[in-house]
């Protein structure tokens, strides 16, 4: 089934709390970089100010995700995450010479297959049974692949987002949908315009070309616009709030944050069958090999986790750009992570390992936590 919402996409009617920068700009974002972490609580300052304030951050997650990326060895990096339910922000960390977390640095790549998916599927064009067939387009989209009839690789459409297979969004979007589609659904789920958060952040930029071609390459993540990670997590936590967009909060007010609701962007179906293409990334996609640690045994047993990686070269110096967004559990969700890792073209480790072992992390935690209680 497939469930037209157009409706719901238009632009929030709210005003925002964000200064939005320019996602043009390759000069620091206005966010946070330098956060100081006590075994209580954590600070930083925001929005260019001088003082630092506290921040709803996790110390132990925090301090967790700020190991992982030093041990990635990747440039420039960022990883943030948050409770999936109230939107509160659990961590916030770059490596670099500035704050990744919350600019617009790296293209978006196979994670705007997110976009496609749900713009299908939003549009009556898909559902996850639908027969998608294919042939090329492992590493490029030419005209002559997106035009041959038939395929000689055939999946359901249920299948191709966790298998990431770039000529099936490529087809699908050619066929089916137009520029407008992706630049409203982009918006919707945070991939352009605004993020709901009470702290500065910059917005992603979305091109999609008007001809065919160009449109059914933007489509399947090739150059189309740049992607910050609070994009990226935010798209997550809309799909496994089953659409709600829910503000985001960083600033700690001194009581528990409080789950606000800012519009809804997908249409509770829609959000359920993405939910369920997410987790054959874990299973049987992109990221199956990441789930399993050297020994064989396999990360989160029992857990089913939705993701979403991607992958793109490119830009000077040469930067090997590496995505993982995700949430679980898949069923239940509490916890949203996106991590980018802008690597040198030979590298240390990729974006889903390092999201693997936060989640991890995290879920230790909590059950240590549960212990102790």
């Amino acid at each position: 089934m497939v469930f037209p919402i157009r409706a719901l996409l238009a632009p929030a009617a709210l005003a925002s709390v964000l200064l939005v920068g320019s996602p043009d700009a390759e000069a620091a974002s206005l966010g946070l970089h330098r956060i100081r972490v006590t075994p209580e609580a954590a600070y930083g300052a925001v929005g260019g100010q001088a003082k630092p304030v506290r921040l709803t951050l996790d110390p132990r997650l925090q301090r967790e995700a700020e190991r992982l990326l030093a041990r990635s060895g990747a440039p420039e990096a960022a990883i943030v995450a948050s409770d999936v339910r109230t939107g509160r922000i659990l961590v916030w960390a770059s490596r670099g010479d500035r704050d990744f977390v919350a600019e617009p640095y790296a293209p978006s790549a196979s994670l705007f297959k997110i976009v496609t998916a749900a713009a299908l599927l939003d549009g009556g064009h898909a559902n996850e049974g639908t027969e998608a067939c294919w042939s090329g387009g492992e590493h490029d989209i030419t005209a002559a692949d997106l035009d041959r009839r038939g395929g000689s690789a055939c999946t359901p459409f249920g299948e191709a987002l966790g298998k990431s297979i770039n000529m099936v969004f490529a087809r699908m979007a050619k066929r089916h949908l137009d520029p407008d589609d992706l630049r409203r659904m982009a918006s919707a789920l945070g991939f352009a315009g605004d993020v709901p958060i009470d702290v500065p952040a910059q917005t992603g930029r979305v091109d999609i070309p008007a001809d065919p071609f160009g449109m059914a390459r933007a489509a399947a993540g090739f150059w189309n616009g740049k992607l910050s990670p609070l994009g990226a997590l935010f798209a997550m936590q809309t799909i496994a709030n089953g659409g709600e967009r829910v503000r985001l909060v960083l600033k700690d007010p001194g009581v528990p944050v409080a789950r606000v609701v800012e519009r809804r962007a997908l249409d509770p179906r829609v959000a359920r069958t993405l939910n369920r293409m997410l987790q054959v990334t874990t299973k049987r996609g992109t990221c199956v090999k990441a789930f399993r640690h050297a020994d064989g045994t396999r990360a989160l047993p029992g857990m089913a986790v939705a993701a979403k990686t991607g992958t793109l070269v490119g830009k000077k110096p040469a930067r090997m750009f590496s995505w993982f967004a995700s949430f679980a559990p898949a069923d239940k969700p509490e916890i949203a992570v996106a991590v980018m890792l802008a690597n040198d073209i030979t590298w240390r480790t990729k974006a889903n390992v390092v999201g693997r072992d936060l989640l991890e992390a995290y879920f230790a935690g909590s059950r240590d936590e549960r212990r102790a209680r």
